[in-house]
């Protein structure tokens, strides 16, 4: 095990990665990469496709984007970004899209639970994509029916 506690461009406090940096826990802070950061997999050999996405439309128009401050909570768990941000409702997307939430990591204890018992989430945006695709097809398909009439 290999302790890191600085990084360039950025902060890595308090963290532990296997000898291959297979696994970094306990990112804290601001970390930027100046290459890309590859995570996940989107081989379909390696999928069993269990069913398209259904009423992606619908479930797109149950989300809002907004605009955000971090309030006095989110400052408490050691943010501090006062700038307007914008973002989504993780309580909105666990109706519409469970599969793009993950516990949020500074709630997250080495085991994957939740160190607060609040169970703190987060969204992963890139999984929402695939909902964007889906929706926007469904859109293109509604508008070519109109232009046909």
């Amino acid at each position: 095990m290999t302790i890191y506690t600085k990084a360039v461009h950025g902060t890595l406090t308090h963290a532990w990665a296997d000898s291959n940096m297979a696994q970094i826990q306990n990112l804290t802070g601001a970390f930027t990469a100046t290459g890309n950061i590859t995570a996940y997999y989107s081989d379909d050999r390696l999928k069993i496709r269990t069913g398209n996405i259904e009423d992606a439309l619908a479930k797109v128009g149950r989300l809002n984007g907004f605009n955000y401050i971090e309030n006095a909570l989110a400052k408490s768990f050691g943010y501090d970004n006062d700038e307007n941000q914008i973002g989504v409702s993780a309580q909105e997307v666990q109706k519409v899209a469970p599969e793009a939430l993950h516990l949020a990591p500074f709630d997250m204890d080495a085991n994957g639970m939740s160190k607060s018992g609040e169970r703190y989430l987060t969204v992963h945006y890139e999984k929402l994509v695939p909902l964007l695709i889906e929706a926007i097809k469904e859109l293109s398909a509604k508008v070519e029916e109109l232009e046909n009439k």
